[in-house]
């Protein structure tokens, strides 16, 4: 297979301050254990594991790893969304995915309790083989959310599609 094109991801300079002063605010004074990048680690683990289930078609497995509302929706989606062309292609390893990246950072308290929700733009690339033998090129871009026991309390497909770009 061909490599796949990388890509950049130039975020807006105000909403990535803000975002990077939330993150080091979260550390600092909320959870001295919290690693951006372990965050991200986790974030692709979770990603790729719910887009296998996506695949497989087993809303059941998604218990656990995401909020009941968030299960809901998605399996909602993976029932009347989705098509079958979406769920076969939508299977991601880390090495598809070219962007990963907080967004956003939300930091609430009610009483004793804390609440973080960190929103995450997600784009992954690769090649598929068709039957006919052409090479196509997929496209598959996330949004997801966070809150802070670290479950996904939103799991939305925003695109997957067959790209026509050939490659060269």
């Amino acid at each position: 297979m061909p490599k796949t094109p990388e890509l950049i991801y130039i975020p807006h300079l105000t909403r990535w301050l803000k975002t990077k002063f939330q993150l080091r605010k979260l550390q600092k004074t909320w959870d001295p254990e919290f690693s951006e990048g372990v965050f991200i680690y986790g974030t692709t683990k979770a990603v790729c594991r719910i887009t296998e289930i996506i695949h497989q078609n087993k809303p059941g497995e998604l218990e656990g790893l995401l909020t009941t509302s968030a299960k809901i929706k998605l399996t909602d989606d993976m029932t009347n969304k989705l098509t079958k062309t979406q769920k076969k292609i939508i299977k991601i390893k880390p090495e598809d995915i070219k962007i990963l990246v907080p967004t956003t950072v939300h930091l609430t308290t009610d009483g004793d309790k804390k609440n973080c929700r960190v929103g995450m733009r997600i784009l992954a690339l690769k090649w598929i083989q068709q039957s006919n033998g052409a090479l196509r090129l997929v496209l598959i871009y996330y949004t997801d959310g966070q809150q802070s026991d670290w479950t996904i309390s939103a799991f939305d497909v925003l695109e997957c599609a067959i790209l026509t770009q050939a490659p060269h």
